[in-house]
């Protein structure tokens, strides 16, 4: 034990010179080799604890962290091994600011995050029924006719956030009708629009997909018919010498309808007095299963007073 000790004690000041010069130099060493650095990460931002039968909408979707480590760190761990989540915990209906929370591996110190400050909006999940539009594409062969189109229901449930929910005003499916000349079934998609005709985003329609049963009847007639145009004026007030351009027009369709098509009305409309001559073009009014060159024509009357009579 002795001996030890009378070993440390030899030459104690030159051992301690060297031991600190040692570790200076490991000092050194390390800080060259592995210096201190920043780096950014960007993260996909996570929602946490969101509240039951509520929808979190974020329009952040990442998150850049500047993070401080030694460059070591930097090239052991990628952006996979960082979590950034707003906690949603305890908050209720309606728009938050929250300050992301950063989970990062250990050696690292947080300097910054990019923003500091996401607006999350807590939006119920409300689902709601709808009755089903079906639209058309494509053109039916030209000797058959389509007499009946039946879905296989006639509700669906548009399932989503609330605020999205409302925006849907009509849910449809496009049937393509292209080149079939006798009756078929197939299977549509739903989709939720608004009053623009645009998809609402973040809904979803229960189901998704229905069947649709086309009726198509291949034996067709045609019929040239008259055109009536249905025309009114003011009390007072007449019209003369009124003309229709075309002045008739071939139904085609089913025999039974076509059968009982004897004129083709215009859409009613009321003439402007005031106005010594009238020009316009009126859609026409086709019935269900029949189908013409144009639904529109040109209507022109003359707009007179009526002529007053007075006791002799």
């Amino acid at each position: 034990m002795t001996q030890i000790i009378d070993l440390f004690r030899r030459n104690f000041l030159k051992k301690l010179i060297a031991l600190v010069a040692a570790f200076l130099m490991w000092l050194f060493v390390m800080v060259e080799q592995d210096p201190e650095i920043e780096d950014t990460y960007t993260v996909p931002l996570t929602m946490s604890n969101v509240p039951y039968e509520f929808v979190a909408i974020c329009e952040t979707k990442t998150v850049t962290i500047d993070a401080h480590a030694p460059r070591s760190n930097f090239v052991k761990y990628d952006a996979n091994a960082f979590r950034v989540y707003a906690n949603l915990e305890g908050l209720g209906e309606g728009e938050h600011e929250i300050i992301p929370r950063v989970v990062m591996p250990q050696g690292f110190d947080l300097m910054d995050t990019q923003p500091g400050i996401v607006k999350v909006k807590l939006d119920p999940l409300i689902e709601q029924q709808m009755p089903i539009e079906l639209r058309t594409t494509g053109t039916i062969s030209q000797d058959a006719v389509v007499k009946d189109m039946i879905k296989s229901m006639e509700l669906v449930t548009v399932v989503g956030p609330k605020s999205f929910v409302e925006q849907a005003s009509k849910v449809y499916g496009t049937v393509n009708l292209s080149g079939n000349s006798s009756s078929f079934e197939t299977q549509i998609p739903m989709k939720a629009v608004d009053e623009k005709d645009n998809i609402v985003p973040r809904v979803r329609v229960v189901p998704s997909v229905i069947t649709v049963s086309v009726d198509v009847d291949s034996g067709l007639k045609k019929r040239i018919v008259p055109i009536v145009p249905e025309l009114s004026v003011t009390d007072g007030w007449e019209l003369t010498k009124i003309t229709v351009d075309p002045a008739q027009i071939e139904v085609v369709g089913a025999e039974n309808v076509v059968n009982s098509i004897v004129t083709l009305k215009t859409e009613p409309f009321m003439v402007q007095t005031g106005q010594k001559f009238f020009k316009a073009t009126l859609r026409l009014l086709v019935p269900d299963g029949v189908t013409v060159k144009t639904n529109e024509v040109t209507v022109s009357a003359e707009v007179v007073r009526k002529a007053v009579m007075r006791d002799q």
